[in-house]
């Protein structure tokens, strides 16, 4: 019954014979710009996209499909949307805010400790240090203002899709 009800609901994965929420650990981490950043207790809903700035195919089409969903809402409804590192070695501010670019830095780079980035991986269960960059979890993760992963979006999500599942339960 309750591994049923988790797979219709996003956000929730069995746990034995419960059920469990996944949540973004509070971990120190930094945004482009060399502030220090948390992502578990945020202002308001907020967009997590997994990857690196060499990524050539899957990071660019999911950046690119964020910020087009981010222009379709009203300031007052837009999440903050951050692009995790999985490569920190090459991945530092600098590189991050340069990349982002693209998208007008709709989207914030943040990076991190290698500990520390790795245990916001894992706690969306998309995998840990051991994997290459290059095999790193696609997903888009929607989180609440809990901090709590409230929705999982294919990486292929058209920014209408995104757009709707952003406006879903606010």
């Amino acid at each position: 019954m309750f591994a049923a009800r988790s797979a219709l609901v996003p956000g929730l994965s069995p746990f034995g014979e419960t059920t469990q929420v996944r949540h973004v650990p509070g971990v120190a981490l930094v945004d482009d710009r060399g502030a220090l950043l948390r992502l578990d207790a945020p202002a308001r809903d907020e967009v997590l996209v997994l990857g690196y700035t060499r990524c050539t195919d899957q990071c660019p089409l999911t950046l690119a499909n964020v910020a087009v969903a981010l222009r379709e809402l009203t300031p007052n409804a837009r999440p903050a949307a951050y692009f995790v590192t999985v490569d920190p070695t090459h991945d530092d501010g600098h590189t991050l805010r340069h990349y982002l670019g693209a998208w007008n830095n709709t989207i914030v780079g943040v990076t991190g400790a290698p500990p520390a980035l790795n245990a916001v991986a894992l706690a969306l269960g998309a995998g840990d240090a051991s994997r290459s960059p290059g095999d790193h979890d696609t997903r888009l993760f929607i989180v609440d203002h809990f901090g709590a992963v409230r929705q999982e979006l294919s990486p292929d999500a058209t920014p209408t899709a995104i757009v709707q599942a952003l406006r879903a339960d606010t």
